[in-house]
């Protein structure tokens, strides 16, 4: 069985997966990574329009497809827990500037909770996915900065 071997090159502005193949034509994932990979050929370059279904071109037809060099991509549940926990890392920031220090613009409605809830997110990524844009040692510095005794 022949074999295409697809490079990731990166994503689009809407989001679509990019691929090069070996003789530097270009592919776009049109399911965006969601489910099964549906390849079009592009027109224009890497930020071109998707042009034609590579199903529909007999040279791929029945052809077993390689992606390499892909990043990995966060669960679903980890993408939501990315997100949650900058969303209390900005109600933490308002919360401590223009918020006035009121727990009422907290996600928690408190700090205490608020910090826990950071806490326990923080903690529920595996060392090779913790976030770079918060660490641990942040996450104590708003504990002591919004006034929480140990």
């Amino acid at each position: 069985m022949e074999k295409l071997t697809l490079n990731y090159v990166g994503v689009d502005d809407w989001s679509r997966p990019v691929y090069k193949d070996e003789k530097g034509r270009l592919f776009k994932d049109v399911n965006c990574d969601e489910g099964k990979l549906a390849l079009c050929t592009v027109c224009g370059g890497f930020d071109g329009e998707p042009d034609t279904p590579i199903e529909y071109i007999e040279k791929y037809q029945g052809v077993d497809i390689e992606v390499i060099g892909k990043p990995e991509v966060p669960t679903p549940e980890e993408r939501f827990n990315y997100q949650m926990l900058n969303r209390l890392q900005m109600d933490c920031e308002y919360y401590l500037g223009y918020g006035g220090r009121s727990e009422r613009n907290l996600w928690a409605l408190n700090v205490k909770d608020q910090i826990q809830k950071m806490k326990d997110l923080y903690n529920s990524f595996s060392d090779d996915k913790k976030p770079e844009w918060l660490t641990w040692d942040d996450i104590l510095n708003y504990e002591s900065e919004m006034g929480i005794k140990k």
